[in-house]
């Protein structure tokens, strides 16, 4: 079963999310642009593993930044633009970031649902 992360929060710099699979749970990244911006600290709970990570202040720049969590073979498990600024609203290329880092998920999902119904 591969692994799936479901977000619970962003709060005051913090990411919380449920990382639910098999075994024990693979590093994490918290990744923006191409720059790390640290691992996600696993701790066990009921249903799978709570995932918690400082995103910090470089996503707080102007414009649109995208913030993905990734593990480290490279599969993005989640993301999520965060906004600043006046420029904010101009900002496309952060936004369409986003949009590839989304579509790179539904892909990998896609291309798993084929390979399970096979």
């Amino acid at each position: 079963m591969p692994w799936i992360l479901n977000r619970i929060s962003v709060t005051s710099g913090v990411y919380r999310g449920l990382l639910v699979g098999e075994g024990d749970p693979p590093a994490l990244e918290i990744v923006v642009g191409d720059e790390s911006l640290g691992n996600l600290t696993p701790s066990p709970t009921e249903g799978g593993w709570r995932m918690e990570g400082e995103i910090g202040t470089l996503p707080l720049t102007d414009g649109t930044r995208a913030v993905t969590i990734r593990a480290g073979d490279g599969t993005v498990l989640d993301s999520f633009a965060v906004i600043c600024g006046l420029d904010a609203p101009q900002d496309l290329r952060a936004e369409l970031a986003a949009l590839r880092a989304e579509m790179t998920i539904l892909k990998q999902a896609f291309r798993r649902h084929v390979t399970e119904t096979e």
